[in-house]
């Protein structure tokens, strides 16, 4: 559809920063608990035509549709980023979640969905290495020699 309409599509990976230590200090209920307020907030802040979904373990993908243009990307995952970040209640404590996050872009990063995820994925590490919050596939691509 995004090709036959001329949409821009963006896949943002995301992945909870050290949610193992979470498991280990606190348990896999506190564990769940964070997966569980954490889809809720990526699917609250969803537009109508977007998708939310886990893709496995922490990570969640989030499909934005015709986001118009990069400016509104970054504003989108800042925004979500801000609340994802929030901290979660437990018990008696307030667990800290930090996500890092890679986005694609579609056509730029991939033509298909698994190109695209895998475009994300390699985004999120990156900005996993850089703690710069998120980083777009673009920045991965090897310079051209002049």
């Amino acid at each position: 559809m995004a090709k036959r309409h001329g949409w821009t599509l963006a896949v943002m990976f995301f992945d909870l920063d050290h949610f193992k230590s979470i498991n280990d200090t606190h348990g896999h209920a506190a564990g769940d608990v964070v997966l569980r307020e954490v889809a809720t907030r990526l699917s609250g802040h969803a537009r109508e035509e977007d998708t939310v979904c886990r893709n496995g373990g922490d990570e969640f993908l989030y499909l934005l549709v015709d986001p118009h243009g990069r400016h509104n990307i970054e504003r989108i995952v800042k925004g979500v980023l801000q609340r994802v970040n929030e901290p979660v209640a437990w018990a008696d404590t307030m667990l800290a979640v930090k996500a890092s996050v890679g986005i694609a872009v579609y056509p730029h990063d991939g033509t298909s969905g698994e190109e695209m995820v895998q475009s994300a994925d390699a985004a999120m590490y990156a900005a996993k290495r850089e703690q710069s919050g998120y980083v777009f596939a673009e920045a991965l691509a090897a310079p051209t020699a002049a």
